[in-house]
């Protein structure tokens, strides 16, 4: 009965796992550079970006790997005036919101935020184009206290004031720190599957959120037991595991074109690596995994384990391999998402 139960409890945290979004809103005026800020959380093109003069009409929604973002379209205009505008964007629904800036400040950004301060929503101003924060004979600490003076002026509060460069990524991992702070612990843990690491920390606390989110799967995988491993008396369902691999991939920024471009590089570890990420995400690498790991003391203690998947999923030998399989899949793919990293940090 126990096995039965805490079988049933791991599908559903695993479900709700996979179920889980955290949606963000951004607003502001045209050419703040919204898109370019949405591609620098996510890490990839998924918002088209262009020299003209944003011209958004309507709401524009980029789902990527558990994260939400929404490019809301222009406060109190004809087309969307306020006494209808937090109802037809469902404002509520939103985790919180970024205010987006580059230029003068906006009387319509000050309304929408008093709207949501209002709502009690949580508003981070971020003022992009860092870079071109320039003025002849003015230090940059100087410019950056004007800017925040005068949001704090048209706001009529002290607010949370953030600096960005998308063009030079710099102030990004500030955005997602605040992010973080600002979110319960279960979305905290989307966030840092989903987004981009722009350091080392947060790099490092996507391992961690990442290795809890091995640790459920696995014990999916282990309770649900379709699949008889070649020269074990265990069976596990593969698919959970195959869909975590490339969850992991995503997690870390390894897309095919990435990891092609990894698998030749010159350094034989980076190459090796990346040649085991592509290798072990189809069924039959996976059992080559298992193979490996079979006959080894996989798991030295369940303890720390038992509060998400059970005392019984926990003390099973299918969660113990299963377990050691899902972790060995992520050391390679956090390897080559630190290598990627460090390169990047270098330029």
């Amino acid at each position: 009965m126990r096995i039965h139960n805490d079988a049933q409890k791991i599908r559903d945290e695993l479900e709700q796992e996979r179920a889980g979004r955290v949606s963000v809103a951004l607003f502001g005026q045209p050419g703040a550079g919204k898109s370019s800020l949405i591609n620098a959380i996510v890490g990839k093109k998924v918002a088209q970006v262009g020299v003209e003069t944003d011209k958004t009409v309507k709401q524009e929604e980029y789902e990527h790997n558990g994260l939400n973002l929404v490019d809301l379209p222009g406060y109190g205009t004809q087309k969307f005036p306020k006494e209808t505008y937090r109802d037809e964007f469902a404002l509520a629904r939103f985790d919180l919101f970024l205010c987006v800036t580059s230029g003068k400040f906006h009387q319509a950004d000050t309304e929408l935020f008093r709207a949501l301060d209002e709502m009690k929503k949580v508003c981070i101003f971020v003022v992009n184009k860092h870079d071109e924060l320039w003025e002849d004979g003015v230090e940059t600490a100087e410019l950056e206290r004007r800017k925040r003076e005068d949001i704090f002026k048209q706001v009529g509060k002290q607010v949370t004031v953030i600096f960005t460069s998308c063009r030079k990524s710099s102030g990004l991992d500030q955005l997602n720190t605040e992010i973080l702070r600002n979110l319960d612990a279960a979305k905290r843990e989307r966030w840092l599957r989903g987004a981009k690491a722009h350091s080392v920390k947060f790099l490092k606390q996507k391992r961690e959120a990442a290795e809890k989110y091995v640790v459920v799967a696995a014990g999916a995988s282990a309770a649900n037991g379709l699949n008889p491993i070649p020269g074990a008396d265990i069976a596990v369902d593969l698919s959970v595991l195959m869909k975590l691999f490339m969850e992991l991939r995503e997690c870390f920024g390894l897309s095919d074109k990435v990891l092609n471009s990894l698998k030749e590089s010159a350094i034989p570890t980076v190459s090796s690596v990346a040649n085991n990420v592509v290798r072990y995400a189809a069924k039959e690498g996976i059992l080559l995994l298992f193979k490996q790991f079979l006959g080894r003391q996989t798991l030295k203690t369940i303890s720390k384990y038992v509060p998400l998947i059970g005392q019984a999923i926990a003390a099973s030998a299918g969660f113990g391999i299963t377990y050691a399989v899902g972790n060995s899949y992520l050391d390679d793919c956090y390897t080559l998402a630190e290598k990627i990293l460090q390169d990047e940090l270098e330029r």
